[in-house]
């Protein structure tokens, strides 16, 4: 699909003094400017993230009601129930809580829902089971801000809820013991931004602080909170918040963490996804370990993952670590296929000339893997799309959707055609009935159709600096590594560079010739360059003489013990394409 080209404009004297008072490039400073840093601290503060510039967890509302309270339970030898989801950021904030819980000799336990039986976040007859085993206290992490009525359940049961959710609150807030958002907070110095596991991190550190009488953690619980940054690094990422702030700083510590663990389950983690000697960075997070520990809540039943971030028992650990590996590969088996199916009702059912969102269902689809392909269909053909997967004459959905269209408000504009529905401006998640689904997707078309025009439909590419390729070099990639962690919030630099030449003869490369190398030239300088899933392109490349323009990553390839530079192409315009439709400037 052919996508437009947007130039951040450059400011030429903010760069040049950002860049001649940190001793940093140009180009470096561009890209800062480009992610909103626009003043020298703070482009400081961001090549250089200190731990120690994490916000005290007490300016987090009702954390040191909550802290005060778990501290007492704590000493009581009360039970405490930490209730946490099924997905990689309430995974690992569960066993961080859970992990700390213990370190202070708790009586705790955890139970993460079932993803098809129970559904997302609290629910009163998972409350019920837990007033029998004996609960005194939940503490929910990653969920909970919007359950109002199970609030009430739970104080009718004489149990103290704990909420701590990072999700946005509605009109009511629930009725629980405390509630501890940060998006409950107005005041400009609290960081908002963090994932659940980022919060649970926040109130470990405040219980740590009030276990001690002088409000100071003592070293081991000090040592704790330093190996728990692994775990925060993990649920920040694969829950893809902006890696900004706060969450900036616990990444970059995180992954260093992370790399060094010694948690029996995360080193065996390490080892099953062939990672356990590699410098970690946000992508083997997002797309190596983060799949392994989705799986099981996608599959099956995710609280397994739990036990393996907690048990002491390094055999145990790895016995679990190779399960996930099992579940992940039947997880991609399930996903492979169901996207095969995804794609062939979009070219038999669908007029994408006349269609603003996508509306898929199916019996046959797993409804623990439909959100993984809305997100994969967003991704390739550019339109907001609901994925339903039909069991027992009820449509579970997963809606994903395009940077400019909010899919949530467009959702609740459908709600009469709905059950359920629920989730954020980029993904939300859905129940209908089979009989509404036809009504439902011309309701959604109408709605996208008023407020998207055919340039919306375009992918962007937001392009950092147009370059040349004398200006690329082995010191320029290790200076912009500096930027990493890079994710939401903070993409990795996207350069353009225009009048190439093709030298030489391109190859298709890959198992299946998916994929092209080619060296692009520009006057006495000629880079290799690599095209991820272009290998079809190959004949336009080959047309002698013919001059092109690219967007792409810039790299270090380390092959055979040399280190080359590369481009990561992420698009090709040729001369022919080159269209007012195809540029654009912020």
């Amino acid at each position: 699909m052919s996508k437009r080209w947007v130039f951040s404009p450059p400011n030429k004297a903010l760069h040049a003094e950002i860049a001649g008072k940190l001793k940093i490039s140009n180009l470096l400073a561009q890209v800062l400017i480009n992610r909103g840093i626009i003043d020298v601290a703070s482009a400081k503060s961001f090549l250089q993230p200190q731990i120690a510039e994490l916000g005290d967890p007490s300016l987090l509302p009702d954390v040191e009601k909550a802290s005060i309270r778990i501290n007492e339970a704590v000493r009581k030898k009360e039970k405490i129930v930490i209730y946490g989801d099924y997905d990689v950021d309430g995974l690992s904030a569960t066993a961080l809580m859970y992990r700390c819980l213990k370190l202070m000799g708790a009586n705790v336990n955890y139970y993460i829902p079932e993803r098809l039986g129970e559904g997302y976040g609290l629910n009163a007859d998972a409350i019920k089971k837990l007033k029998e085993g004996g609960a005194d206290i939940i503490l929910t992490v990653d969920c909970g801000i919007n359950a109002c009525r199970e609030a009430d359940i739970a104080r009718t049961y004489g149990i103290d809820l704990i909420i701590t959710d990072h999700h946005q609150p509605g009109n009511e807030i629930p009725n629980a013991f405390a509630v501890v958002n940060p998006k409950l907070e107005t005041s400009q110095h609290v960081f908002k931004g963090f994932s659940g596991v980022g919060i649970a991190f926040k109130l470990a550190w405040a219980i740590g602080q009030h276990f001690s009488p002088q409000k100071k953690v003592s070293s081991e619980f000090k040592d704790f909170l330093l190996n728990a940054v692994g775990l925060v690094a993990l649920g920040t990422v694969a829950d893809v918040v902006p890696l900004l702030g706060e969450n900036r700083i616990l990444t970059k510590y995180g992954l260093s963490a992370l790399q060094y663990t010694e948690i029996p389950g995360l080193r065996a983690l390490l080892d099953v996804a062939d990672l356990s000697d590699t410098n970690l960075d946000a992508f083997h997070v997002g797309y190596r370990l983060g799949p392994r520990l989705n799986a099981p809540g996608r599959i099956g039943k995710a609280g397994i993952v739990v036990e393996m971030l907690t048990t002491t028992c390094r055999d145990r650990a790895m016995e679990i670590a190779n399960f996930l590996e099992q579940e992940n590969k039947r997880r991609q088996d399930i996903q492979l296929e169901i996207m095969t199916s995804a794609r062939e009702k979009i070219m038999s059912e669908i007029n994408l000339d006349e269609t603003t969102a996508i509306v898929l269902a199916d019996q046959s689809w797993h409804p623990g893997v439909i959100g993984i392909i809305a997100s994969k269909i967003v991704e390739e053909f550019n339109r907001p799309t609901v994925m339903i997967a039909i069991a027992d004459d009820v449509g579970h959905g997963s809606a994903r959707s395009i940077p400019s269209f909010h899919i949530l408000e467009a959702l609740e504009g459908c709600k009469c055609k709905l059950l359920s529905v629920g989730g954020h401006a980029q993904a939300a998640g859905l129940k209908i009935h089979p009989d509404n689904i036809n009504e439902f997707r011309h309701m959604l078309n109408s709605t996208t159709s008023q407020k998207l025009g055919k340039t919306d439909l375009v992918p962007i590419l937001n392009i950092d600096a147009e370059v040349t390729l004398s200006m690329l070099s082995k010191a320029l990639v290790t200076e912009l590594a500096r930027l990493s962690p890079y994710g939401e919030g903070n993409p990795i630099p996207l350069f353009a560079a225009m009048n190439l030449k093709i030298a030489g003869q391109p190859r298709r490369i890959g198992s299946k010739g998916q994929h092209l190398s080619f060296y692009a030239k520009q006057g006495d300088v000629a880079v290799r360059a690599v095209a991820f899933g272009m290998g079809d392109q190959i004949d336009r490349l080959k047309q002698n003489g013919k001059t092109c323009s690219i967007a792409f990553v810039v790299k270090i390839n380390n092959w055979m013990d040399s280190e080359n530079l590369e481009l990561e192409v992420k698009d090709i315009k040729f001369d022919n394409e080159m269209t007012s439709n195809s540029f654009g400037r912020y």
